[in-house]
Formats: structure tokens, C-alpha cells, sequence
């Protein structure tokens, strides 16, 4: 059905090598996605003391996408300049020194190289404490810059067959909170998130939120995120990378149920090549998948 799930996997076209992938739409794809994005080990101001609390991922947007993340959790702030307004990536209020035009390059470049793969930019907080926030700006800069490469809303119900027939370029979908300021034909809805509400978590606490957001799924008509994301008092986001691979490994049925998986430094666990097989299983089977008991 797959290819050996044990042997070599090219995260930098996996989607491009999904068995009969061209049956699914966007929002029955399984999407590895990378939590809090923009903060990362390589950025411009990462600190190891304060990155203990705010870095969730190991490399650049560009390296990220090389890694296999399909789905980027996005935290935006806006400042306002003489010659240039920045918005920059933080996490609560944290900035990492990364800027939203590092993105809009990186993911133009990777599409370049990588036409088949299709991305979800998911702009989930467009908003730095009070600090103003000019969505107008950001609705023009990202219809300049990928507005080529944006799939309209319109074509949500689309398979990944038809998408590629329509266009060889629209392989990215921008999603947000819904602004009079951002076009709604280049924006679909707010991803909805479902994390635990607790600021910090111990694994046993996080296996149950993801039992528990999974008991009604799939939803197979919208793009939604799953956190599975642990963090402790003392040190910051947690190395889970064991738990995950014993959840969402494909012998259960949790992976196939899931839309965006959202985790932190995702490539140290198997969440991607995970993503990939629960993909051609998905093609393959279909709603078959969802009639054995869940877990």
C-alpha cells in the first residue's frame, strides 16, 4: 500500500510521493506542522537561557520546510517604521528577530523547487500584547508577494487532483481571523486550535486532551490543529518526541483523524513520515479507517 515505512523518506517532496494523493482534499490531509514557527534555535536573537521558555523549533522556515513541516503556527507583531514597517515573529511578546518576508522567501523558493507540495500559513495571532497591528499592511504585503500562489477559499472543496490540473503554481493556503482589512479571496477561516488550556502540562495530562479532541473526529470539512505540545514549570517546552511516536504512529488510529498535528522541534519524532503514510492510508481507504476503535 505504502512504500517501506521503515526505509528512506525526502521530506523536502514527501507530499509529492503520497499514494494516490490526488483523491484528497486539503481538509482530509494529515499536515505536520511546526508550533510557534518563527521561534527557533537559529534565529537572529535566540538566547539559551530565555529560548528555554520561548523556542519551540530547531531551524529556519527554510530549513523546516526542507524537514517536512507543511502546516507553520504563526504569531505575528507589527512595527511601524519611517522606511519600513517589520512584522516580526514572537512568543508572548519574546521576539525572535525573524520577519515574516524571511517566510514569504523561503516558502516562494521551496515551491520553487518543489511544485507538488502544497503549505498551510496558518496566521494564528496577529497581535503583540496592546501593541497596534495593521492588518491592511499585512493583507497587501502577502497578496503582492504569494498572492500567485494562494488557493482561494473558493476552492476548498477541491481534490489535490484538481488543484494541480487548475494551476502549477497555487499550492498555499493563508488562513486567519477574519478582518474586513484581509481579502476574503485569498484568506480562509481561522484554524481552530484545540490545546489543553493549561499553561503547563505533564505528558499524562496532554495523552488525555488528545484522546479526548479526537473522540468526534475527523472533521473532514475544515483545517483544525491539534497541540500536542507539553510544557513544565522549570523547563519550557518538553522533549515528548517518545509520546508522540507512540501516539500518532500509525498502527493506532489517531494519526488518520487529525488534520494539522502542531508540535514543537517536530523533527526529532516521526510526526512527518507519520503524516505520510496516514495520507496514502487515508487515499486508500478512506472512511474505512474510522470504523475500528479509536487508540
Amino acid at each position: 500500500m505504502t512504500q517501506n515505512t521503515a526505509g528512506t523518506l525526502d521530506k523536502q517532496k514527501w507530499m509529492s510521493n503520497v499514494l494516490d494523493i490526488h483523491r484528497l482534499k486539503l481538509t482530509d490531509i494529515v499536515w505536520p506542522g511546526a508550533h510557534n514557527a518563527g521561534m527557533d534555535k537559529q534565529a537572529p536573537n535566540y538566547d539559551v537561557v530565555i529560548g528555554n521558555w520561548t523556542t519551540c523549533q530547531n531551524g529556519s522556515f527554510a530549513w523546516q520546510l526542507s524537514n517536512g513541516a507543511r502546516a507553520f503556527d504563526i504569531r505575528l507583531g507589527y512595527t511601524e517604521g519611517a522606511d519600513q514597517s517589520i512584522f516580526y515573529f514572537h512568543h508572548n511578546g519574546y521576539q525572535s528577530h525573524r520577519v515574516l518576508d524571511e517566510l514569504m522567501t523561503d516558502v516562494s523558493a521551496f515551491l520553487d523547487r518543489n511544485p507538488d507540495e502544497f503549505i498551510v500559513l496558518d496566521f494564528h495571532q496577529l497581535a503583540d500584547g496592546s501593541k497596534p497591528f495593521d492588518y491592511q499592511k499585512l493583507n497587501d504585503l502577502l497578496v503582492s508577494r504569494l498572492g500567485q500562489r494562494v488557493i482561494p477559499p473558493g476552492d476548498a472543496e477541491k481534490t489535490i487532483g484538481e488543484l494541480k490540473r487548475i494551476s502549477s503554481r497555487r499550492r498555499v493556503v493563508l488562513a486567519a481571523h477574519g478582518r474586513r482589512e484581509l481579502d476574503e479571496d485569498y484568506f480562509w477561516p481561522r484554524i481552530p486550535h484545540k490545546w489543553i488550556n493549561k499553561r503547563f502540562t505533564d505528558t499524562e495530562d496532554l495523552q488525555n486532551h488528545v484522546s479526548s479532541a479526537l473522540e468526534d473526529a475527523p472533521y473532514e470539512t475544515f483545517l483544525w490543529s491539534l497541540s500536542a505540545t507539553s510544557y513544565a514549570f522549570l523547563g519550557g517546552p518538553q522533549d515528548i518526541k517518545i509520546q508522540i511516536n507512540d501516539w500518532f504512529n500509525p498502527t493506532r488510529d489517531w494519526v488518520t483523524r487529525c488534520s494539522i498535528i502542531n508540535t514543537d522541534f517536530f523533527d526529532e519524532s516521526e510526526i512527518v513520515r507519520y503524516c505520510w503514510t496516514a495520507n496514502s492510508m487515508k487515499a486508500v481507504y478512506g472512511h474505512a479507517l474510522h470504523e475500528r476503535t479509536p487508540g
